[in-house]
């Protein structure tokens, strides 16, 4: 073969390209199928139009209930009083590193699974929130059945776990639960108030709901850091007892006065980490516009994917 029929053989840069675009399926070629199943887009539009009214209707009234909550007074770092967090790191051989503030602990704490322990040792919530599945008299707990159920079930069974649908819920439900129900949000960058946000279809239960969350959070803070400070105030007594250095006691009678104010907050009953600014306040929450726009752009995607592979099929397939 010579140089000649080799260059022959090769196809022009032309015909490359012009092949390349014949192969290719380009927007304005999706669209013209599109709009040549125009009719059964608008159908399938209208029955997720549909879908979503019924949806809509069959969800009911939901209420959204609020809560502003700030900082309790009082709330302060130990290392900020005089000195005293350097101190005791010093007796204690520490580095010096600073407490959490006590409204920055609550925030962390909404959705533990100690606070869920607490929620349903004092309150029932366990029962309450999975009503459906369970008896509040007898508190007896029922088989979850469902599509999203089933595939859970099948999946827990492949991967050698027991299934979790069978048998009562665990308080880590309820964590969960909180941590993807309630909504913290900060209503200024500049304060430390925030918002908490429960949207349920019963009015009283979102208020009260809200209301415990925050009280149990912070009996839960409380007793976290009256332990803490126990041992602070029980180490701090040892140490004057023992110390004979006269600056250095002076020193540790100072830390101890402040420690044993910190533990004293913790026994009075007034609110400890977050104190309520407002609320609970609870207003209608519809979200039937969102579902139906929701379900409509289902459907009128659904109808462009089926006029799209339409033209997949063979003729003969073809019922539209």
């Amino acid at each position: 073969m010579t140089v000649t029929q080799a260059e022959h053989d090769l196809d022009a840069p032309s015909a490359v390209i012009a092949n390349y675009l014949k192969k290719t399926i380009s927007v304005s070629y999706l669209a013209g199928l599109a709009w040549a199943g125009r009719l059964i887009v608008v159908a399938c539009g209208v029955l997720g139009f549909l879908c979503g009214v019924y949806a809509a209707y069959a969800a009911g009234p939901s209420y959204m209930a609020t809560i502003r909550i700030s900082p309790a007074s009082g709330d302060a770092n130990l290392s900020d009083m005089t000195g005293a967090g350097g101190l005791l790191a010093g007796l204690t051989s520490g580095t010096g590193a600073t407490q959490v503030p006590k409204f920055i602990q609550f925030t962390y704490a909404l959705n533990s699974v100690e606070v869920a322990r607490m929620l349903d040792q004092k309150y029932d919530l366990l029962c309450r929130v999975y009503r459906g599945d369970c008896d509040p008299i007898t508190h007896k707990w029922e088989a979850r059945n469902g599509i999203r159920e089933w595939v859970i079930s099948a999946a827990s069974r492949l991967s050698g776990l027991p299934d979790p649908n069978v048998g009562p819920r665990s308080v880590v439900d309820l964590a969960k639960y909180i941590e993807a129900q309630v909504t913290v949000s900060q209503i200024k960058k500049t304060d430390s108030v925030n918002l908490l946000t429960f949207v349920n279809r019963n009015p009283q239960f979102a208020a009260q709901f809200l209301s415990q969350l925050v009280k149990t959070t912070n009996d839960y803070i409380r007793t976290q850091n009256r332990e803490t400070q126990k041992r602070y105030v029980d180490y701090l007594s040892a140490s004057a007892a023992k110390t004979t250095n006269v600056e250095q006691r002076q020193a540790i009678d100072t830390l101890l006065l402040q420690e044993e104010r910190q533990l004293m907050m913790t026994e009075v009953d007034i609110p400890y980490a977050a104190q309520i600014l407002d609320g609970p306040t609870v207003t209608p929450a519809s979200h039937a516009l969102r579902m139906i726009a929701l379900y409509t752009l289902i459907g009128l995607f659904v109808g462009i994917m089926i006029s799209i592979c339409r033209d997949l099929l063979p003729h003969k397939w073809r019922v539209w």
